[in-house]
């Protein structure tokens, strides 16, 4: 489906060509009207537009300074002129700016419908060269260093992938990684000053480190690397030869690791330290390879440079470790910023779940739980200037008072509750504002019926034409010109029954200038015209 943009500073012929095309059979699926080029680039800027339909002579931008404009931002977007200038220098004009036909006013629908009907025959005909495989695949592998990137990124930062996907994911960047295979990590800490160094070059220098790394293990292992939140460079390594973990595979990954080491400093001049993490699976164990690697810096290695060191190294086994669903990404920090509530309460089962799993060691993590919960909530409501009382009372409280044992139980009850809880509150919130805005909206037009528009609302209530414009047909059931049109012909009605008043008058006092252009919607809306319907009365 295509969107269309029609553009005069005669409202009357924007409103009358909204609703005088059949843009359902053409293929159109939204119809918006702009007053003026400035305002008709303003709606650009939101909306995707594929036909724009403008006059030429304009109070303030022209329509051919409106296609300019849009040429050099939305080159896709096709331009199609009406005018009553019957001029060669317009028409050369307009056929430079890529003008896809020039019409002269009046235009019949049925004229401005073919030409419509050949335009979008050509984007749909321009469309399908777009699809063209060798094109889209030589862009694709132009893409697939930063989104083979972004994937790594994905597994450290704990992203669940169902076993189809990660396996899809895989082959589709090319990424010659077997899910069958245990892999390690290295982590590695730049630590020369760079802070002085512009993007351009430092990103220079990551590349080339991430190259040297490459290059060096290249032979008998894969390498997939990204950069993380903290400025560690990570890469996964996978033997390339089929062989499992074993000892010969940790003592070739140990000299290569230490030959990248001394390369970087040396074709660099960069120190770095590295930590090697132990064998896991991919992509169960990945965040958890990766938070160990990270912990070795601030256990053991701290501000020494140029260190080395093995996961396995570690002298402390600890029979507890953090609860990693709890601190997967999206944490319930991110969700609850959004309010993506289903994605919520999924991850509140998903930590329930990997409890059960803990056994009597599940009491261990109540606190961690619920000091998580109680902050994005309270992060939450601050934001939108309530107190975390208002909306739980005197309950919130409720799991403090449980003694040390935790119990999982009502603690599940309470994650679970309050989570409804928080949830019904956005829900009021959102339609209390939606409703109020509403009303601001409904009783503005109402009272300014007459020179009523799009923009005059949206400048009322503050916000943007094509929001207001959403906003009201959701809420309302309609679109924003037929609600005004309707009430303007509403108003006619009681005001012909004033035998007094001419049509002019009735036509000047429900906003049309032009009583025939008044007549014509009239007539479309009552089967019959107004003098018809005085004369009726």
């Amino acid at each position: 489906m295509y969107e269309i943009l029609i553009v005069d500073d005669h409202t009357h012929l924007v409103d009358s060509l909204a609703i005088g095309l059949p843009w359902e059979e053409l293929g159109i699926s939204n119809v918006y009207k702009a007053y003026s080029g400035e305002e008709a680039l303003e709606l650009l800027n939101y909306r995707s537009v594929d036909i724009v339909v403008t006059d030429i002579h304009m109070n303030g931008m022209s329509g051919l300074e409106l296609i300019a404009r849009i040429n050099e931002k939305w080159k896709n977007t096709k331009a199609v002129i009406i005018t009553g200038y019957d001029e060669f220098q317009y028409a050369r004009e307009a056929l430079q700016q890529q003008v896809c036909d020039y019409l002269l006013k009046p235009v019949s629908n049925e004229e401005l419908e073919l030409t419509l009907r050949n335009i979008i025959a050509r984007i749909t005909e321009e469309g399908k060269e777009l699809l063209d495989q060798q094109k889209f695949a030589y862009r694709f592998r132009e893409s697939l260093p930063k989104l083979r990137e972004m994937f790594l990124f994905d597994l450290i930062a704990g992203k669940n992938y169902p076993p189809s996907d990660l396996q899809d994911k895989l082959q589709l960047y090319e990424l010659p990684f077997s899910v069958e295979r245990d892999a390690i990590l290295l982590c590695m800490r730049v630590e020369e000053d760079y802070s002085n160094t512009n993007l351009y070059s430092l990103s220079l220098m990551e590349y080339a480190m991430f190259n040297i790394v490459e290059e060096v293990f290249t032979n008998k292992f894969n390498v997939m690397y990204c950069k993380d939140s903290h400025d560690y460079l990570i890469f996964l390594v996978q033997s390339n030869q089929g062989e499992q973990a074993d000892k010969n595979n940790s003592a070739t990954i140990e000299d290569l690791a230490r030959l990248s080491q001394h390369q970087i400093k040396l074709y660099l001049k960069s120190k770095v330290s590295i930590v090697v993490s132990n064998w896991g699976a991919i992509p169960k164990d990945i965040m958890p390879m990766y938070h160990s690697a990270l912990s070795v810096y601030t256990d053991y290695i701290g501000y020494q440079t140029e260190s080395f060191f093995h996961a396995t190294e570690q002298k402390e086994v600890f029979d507890i470790q953090p609860l990693a669903e709890l601190y997967r990404s999206q944490t319930f920090m991110e969700l609850i910023d959004f309010e993506q509530w289903t994605a919520f309460e999924s991850k509140l089962n998903r930590i329930f779940e990997e409890l059960d799993g803990e056994g009597s060691g599940a009491r261990e993590y109540g606190v961690e739980i619920y000091v998580t919960l109680l902050q994005a909530y309270s992060y939450y409501l601050h934001k939108k200037g309530k107190r975390i009382f208002e909306v739980f009372g005197r309950e919130i409280e409720k799991m403090l008072r449980v003694d040390s044992s935790w119990s999982v139980e009502p603690l599940k009850e309470w994650a679970f509750a309050s989570y409804v809880q928080i949830k019904a509150y956005s829900d009021r919130r959102s339609d209390h504002i939606r409703s109020d805005l509403m009303e601001r909206i409904l009783h503005f037009i109402q009272e300014n019926l007459k020179d009523i528009t799009l923009q005059t609302v949206a400048d009322h209530v503050n916000l943007h034409p094509v929001y207001v414009s959403n906003l009201f047909k959701q809420d309302a059931g309609e679109n924003f010109s037929n609600y005004v049109l309707r009430l303007r012909m509403e108003k006619a009605v009681q005001l012909l029954k004033n035998k007094d008043l001419r049509i002019s008058q009735v036509a000047l006092e429900v906003g049309y200038q032009k009583p025939q252009y008044f007549i014509k919607l009239f007539k479309t809306q009552y089967g019959m015209t107004p003098q018809e319907f005085k004369n009726s009365v």
